[in-house]
C-alpha cells in the first residue's frame, strides 16, 4: 500500500469506527429501553433464523447458556418469544417469537430505519450504490477469512 493509500486508509479506519460507535448509540437508543442487555440480539436472531434451540441461541450470540436463560424469562414474561420443547426429546427446548414479538420488534425497527435515514439522507442513489457494493465486497471477504 502506498503512503497516500496508507493514510487514506487510516482515515477511513478512524471514521469507521466513529461511525460503528455513534450508529451503535442511536440504535442502543431506540432498542435498549424496551429490551435491554442480549433480549434485542435473541429477538434479532430469533427473527433471522426461526425457532432455535436455547443452546444455538447461546452459541450464535457468544452468550453463556445461563445468561440466555436469564434474557428469554424476561422475553417470555413479556410474551415476546415462548419455550416450546421437542416433542421427540422433552429435554430439548426451542425458543420462538410470538406475534406480539414480531410486531413489537417490526415497529422497533421502523424506528431505527429512520434513524437510520436520517443519518444518511444527504446521499445520492450513486453514493448509496457504492456503499451498498463496497460492503457487500466487505461481507464476502470476511465470508472467505472466516472460512480460511
Amino acid at each position: 500500500m502506498s503512503p497516500d493509500n496508507q493514510q487514506l486508509f487510516l482515515q477511513f479506519e478512524k471514521l469507521f469506527w466513529n461511525l460503528s460507535k455513534n450508529m451503535s448509540y442511536l440504535w442502543k437508543g431506540v432498542f435498549e429501553e424496551r429490551f435491554p442487555g442480549s433480549q434485542s440480539h435473541i429477538l434479532f436472531l430469533l427473527e433471522r433464523k426461526g425457532h432455535l434451540k436455547m443452546s444455538e441461541v447461546a452459541e450464535a450470540l457468544h452468550l453463556t447458556p445461563g445468561a440466555v436463560t436469564t434474557a428469554s424469562d424476561k422475553l417470555i414474561d413479556n410474551g415476546y418469544i415462548t419455550r416450546v420443547r421437542d416433542e421427540q426429546d422433552r429435554r430439548v427446548v426451542y425458543l420462538d417469537m410470538t406475534k406480539e414479538g414480531k410486531e413489537v420488534l417490526a415497529n422497533l425497527q421502523k424506528e431505527a430505519r429512520k434513524v437510520m435515514q436520517l443519518v444518511f439522507s444527504n446521499l445520492s442513489e450513486t453514493d448509496l450504490n457504492f456503499l451498498i457494493s463496497t460492503f457487500e465486497q466487505a461481507e464476502k471477504n470476511i465470508k472467505e477469512m472466516r472460512e480460511e
